[in-house]
């Protein structure tokens, strides 16, 4: 008996050590973080923390977001990105519960977050620690979507979803789809205590500087100009408590002004818009090396060191 207890303690040592290997990160093999966080189908079972920068981290217990709910359903479910923060989950569903208020069956959400954070393998530059949301300014009038009919995502067939766009061609206005349902919508959100930034095209956030009213404009702050974000708006939350390593970005508090309506948000309807002109470089004989910043280019070393266990912690 004692032989066989012995033997069998050799056997689970033994899978231990391989599962430790497999699970093991090669620095040389230069294996994109995108790749390996992209991949990923579960979360860690570790408290949840979300670790590093909005555009360089990741997210430990990450919490899936179900596709479907009463007052809310996931689009592109097939990319997996329905996961984030317990804190951005409650967001989610209070904001989707809240818009019944302004005439709204509930909300179609886009992308949150992979399993454990980190790059996704396309799409995003952020969205990496579980802190943040994309969410659709197409009214719902249906929350019951086949899967088929609710993607818009190429690369699982042809896209069924139809996006709806706010904003005109010449990026300078917002067009007929427009709404005051839609700043109901956007002003709850940035009123939330839960809130850092909300991201939207510049031509929304002209609109809604010009028919905000008098009254305490303070929540505009948080509504940020951003290029694309004509058919969906980026909510980021603030840092959660039991997260010390996650870093908040700052709401720009060099403006004068509470409500960020200035000479900032005209040239991104003006000066930003123009054709930039062509510039003849000249022949450099030797050429710098390219070194790519972006998230798609992130290597797992270059992220939070924490992020690392993240990586290899098993499910």
């Amino acid at each position: 008996m004692v032989i066989l207890k012995g033997f069998l303690f050799f056997i689970l040592f033994c899978i231990s050590v391989l599962m430790s290997a497999a699970l093991a990160h090669d620095a040389s093999e230069k294996v994109l973080a995108k790749k390996i966080f992209g991949n990923f189908l579960t979360p860690t079972k570790l408290k949840s923390e979300s670790i590093g920068k909005y555009n360089k981290g990741c997210l430990n217990g990450g919490v899936e977001l179900p596709v479907k709910g009463e007052t809310w359903q996931h689009i592109n479910s097939k990319r997996g990105r329905n996961w984030g923060h317990p804190r951005l989950i409650n967001f989610t569903k209070d904001l989707s519960q809240k818009v019944a208020e302004f005439g709204w069956i509930g909300l179609y959400i886009g992308d949150l977050g992979n399993p454990r954070g980190g790059p996704t393998p396309y799409g995003h530059a952020a969205h990496q620690v579980g802190l943040e949301v994309d969410i659709k300014f197409r009214k719902p009038a249906t929350l019951d979507l086949s899967v088929k009919d609710s993607h818009n995502d190429h690369r699982y067939g042809k896209p069924s979803f139809k996006e709806m766009n706010v904003v005109s061609k010449n990026q300078k206005n917002v067009n007929s789809n427009w709404t005051q349902e839609h700043m109901n919508i956007l002003k709850a959100a940035a009123q939330d205590e839960r809130v850092n930034k909300i991201f939207v095209n510049a031509a929304i956030k002209v609109w809604m500087c010009k028919n905000a009213g008098s009254a305490d404009r303070s929540w505009l702050m948080k509504i940020r100009p951003e290029r694309g974000h004509s058919e969906h708006f980026h909510v980021r939350l603030k840092c959660p408590e039991g997260s010390p390593d996650c870093v908040n970005t700052p709401l720009w508090n060099k403006y004068k002004n509470v409500d960020g309506c200035d000479k900032q948000l005209a040239w991104w309807v003006t000066d930003r818009l123009k054709p930039k002109k062509k510039v003849i470089k000249k022949t450099v004989e030797i050429k710098k090396k390219f070194k790519c910043a972006h998230a798609r280019c992130y290597l797992p070393e270059e992220l939070p060191k924490a992020c690392l266990k993240t990586m290899h912690v098993e499910n």
